[in-house]
């Protein structure tokens, strides 16, 4: 843009406004750099704070966690064995504060309607953050004449801050964030920012281009700067309306369809890359302000590269094409009516944490080929493997060989369970039924898994399709103490399926890891069966065309066959919905001291009883009791 042409966008823009002095107009440009620099100081200042807060209790966990024991030490984690009253300690007071700080920030709710439930800390960022944009909004608008709140004043500076926060609201919509690993909180959890920074700057918008519309000459839509401008709130107005969750959940190819065509690229978190390139433009004529829009397309770029990268890495890219990881397709499996199972070797290179997502691309399944959907791994990779002899539960000493099943080992594949809706998922269910094969490429692994190794007691509570994450963990947490890398003695599973034959998903996972699971470690596994009890028969539980063909040979064995999983003494099958406040109270007043852990991937409903259930008081800790985690993976959520 010339010189010539900044001067005459500039009196255009001097023109939109009643009239009023250039001291007038000098000092709210001034004041619109200045403040758009603030806010930034205030944004940054909150990132370092929580950044400072996660390595503090990441260092304090290294430090001051107690070393792993030896397998054959059983603790008494209950007070069994030598009962002694609990009594008051000081000493633990630094504890029982940074719990109740939980209880207050993470396990306390506002819940609006039915369909919403906000955690304290969702509500004070969101708070703070309107609170504070609206106030660099507002103050200093007391014009030269002694008039406040002079539109002159607040109707630019709207735009301004708004435009000061695209970076922000691109970074918190990336996978790849810097902010996630700065936090340690992942991109998941902060899409819940994601959207409410975007919320708020849409609403700044409207008041800065509702304000200059009403002072607008007609003359002037003729002009680029107004024309892009317009483009830009008009574009960025269609993704917040569809981007509402009602909409987004009930028509999600619509909402990702939606983002796709506004900005062209294979990013449906991405808020407005016609809004950005539309926002470029109007803002070249303020250079302070267009210097915080340009960096959002580096921060997009960045993450598309950095995603690219992992397609190519771990998809075996070899030529002019991606191929399938070992040059296999995935096999699609229809569980239930609600339910499909995909599986497909797991790439080498390719390592994972028990309880990470990965972005899954079906070019055969999905309405455009590059088409990204997210699903948590229900496997886990080579290190989590778990070794030894199938057994009882005896002193036999476990062997360093994996154990052999009639299916590929549980680690040298990656296994999902998706839940059926409509879209692509019902076209995955299609082909599931058609016996059909799908290539999919393999975009991952996202997401922080919690680390569970220095937890004495573990609580894994799963609904439905939520067995990935839960099921995942329960293996990883199996092999840690097997290898002597945890200190984990007890682990309740708790998993609510609707129908009894659910259990046939986990049924081979599941029955290895008991199988060999040390004794030290006390396992509990608790299944709730809301829909009718019928037990399936009693035939060992493997697909009839994988249980032909074992290695090296073609009659299965002994060792090859899963025993059904409801013949364990620690499986306890009920029918009935968990009362999950009680099981959690429960277990928490028999717990004494240490360190205890809740993982729970479900419905709304179940992450809410949990978080009801887990409201500990303070002087439980200062009475002994356990110093409580609790991990939420909620369906709906974003």
């Amino acid at each position: 843009m010339s010189a010539t042409s900044n001067s005459s966008t500039a009196a255009m823009m001097a023109s939109m406004m009643s009239p009023g002095p250039a001291s007038d107009r000098a000092i709210w440009l001034q004041r619109n750099k200045d403040y758009s620099q603030q806010i930034w100081w205030f944004v940054a200042s909150f990132i370092v704070l929580v950044a400072v807060g996660q390595f503090s209790s990441w260092v304090a966990s290294k430090v001051f966690a107690p070393c792993p024991v030896a397998l054959s030490e059983k603790r008494d984690t209950e007070g069994s064995g030598t009962s002694r009253p609990r009594r008051l300690s000081w000493g633990r007071l630094p504890l029982a504060i940074v719990n109740y700080f939980r209880v207050l920030a993470f396990r306390n709710t506002i819940d609006v309607g039915e369909k919403y439930s906000f955690t304290y800390a969702e509500v004070f960022v969101t708070v703070g953050y309107i609170v504070a944009l609206f106030t660099w909004e507002f103050i200093n608008t007391t014009n030269l004449a002694g008039a406040p709140l002079d539109p002159l004043y607040w109707s630019g500076r709207a735009g301004a801050l708004a435009s000061s926060q695209f970076p922000l609201i691109t970074a918190l919509g990336t996978k790849n964030s810097l902010i996630s690993y700065i936090t340690g909180i992942s991109y998941d959890k902060l899409n819940f920012i994601h959207r409410m920074t975007a919320r708020v700057v849409f609403i700044l918008l409207w008041v800065h281009a509702g304000t200059k519309i009403s002072f607008l000459p007609a003359a002037n839509y003729q002009t680029i700067f107004i024309r892009v401008g317009l483009m830009a709130i008009v574009a960025y107005t269609i993704l917040i309306i569809v981007a509402y969750r009602s909409i987004r959940a009930r028509f999600y190819e619509l909402f990702f369809f939606t983002h796709f065509a506004m900005v062209l690229c294979n990013a449906h978190h991405y808020k407005s890359r016609i809004m950005l390139i539309g926002g470029y433009f109007h803002t070249r004529a303020v250079t302070p302000i267009v210097s915080y829009v340009w960096p959002s397309f580096l921060i997009w770029a960045l993450d598309r590269l950095l995603r690219l990268f992992r397609i190519v890495y771990f998809n075996n890219y070899f030529g002019s094409c991606i191929r399938p990881p070992n040059g296999g397709d995935a096999s699609v499996e229809l569980l239930s009516p609600q339910f499909v199972r995909l599986r497909f070797p797991r790439p080498s290179q390719l390592k994972w944490t028990p309880g990470q997502a990965a972005f899954l691309v079906m070019p055969s399944v999905s309405t455009i080929p590059f088409e990204a959907h997210p699903f948590t791994i229900a496997s886990v990779d080579s290190r989590y493997r778990i070794m030894g002899k199938p057994m009882e539960r005896t002193d036999t000493a476990m062997t360093d060989e994996p154990m052999l099943t009639g299916h590929m080992a549980h680690w040298e594949e990656l296994e999902f369970v998706i839940n059926v809706r409509e879209g692509f998922t019902r076209r995955l269910a299609s082909a599931a039924e058609q016996g059909k094969k799908v290539k999919v490429f393999f975009d991952g692994p996202y997401g922080f898994s919690p680390n569970l190794r220095g937890d004495d007691s573990v609580v894994l509570v799963a609904g439905g399709s939520g067995i990935s994450l839960a099921l995942s963990m329960f293996l990883g947490l199996v092999s840690d103490v097997q290898k002597g890398t945890s200190r984990c003695r007890k682990v309740i599973f708790i998993w609510s399926i609707r129908d009894f034959k659910q259990l046939d998903w986990i049924s081979r996972a599941m029955s290895q890891a008991l199988e060999v699971a040390p004794e030290v470690l006390d396992i509990s596994i608790r299944i709730f069966v809301t829909g009718r009890l019928r037990e399936p028969d009693q035939a060992p539980l493997m697909d009839e065309d994988e249980s032909s063909v074992l290695s090296g040979s073609e009659t299965p064995t002994s060792a090859s066959m899963s025993r059904p999983l409801q013949t364990f003494a620690a499986v306890q099958i009920t029918q009935g919905r968990p009362e999950l406040g009680k099981l959690l109270k429960d277990e928490v007043a028999a717990t004494v001291g240490g360190r205890m852990s809740v993982t729970v991937c479900g419905s709304q409903a179940i992450a809410k009883s949990c978080r009801d259930a887990l409201r500990i008081p303070f002087s439980s800790v200062l009475y002994g009791g356990p110093s409580i985690m609790l991990h939420v993976e909620s369906f709906g959520y974003a």
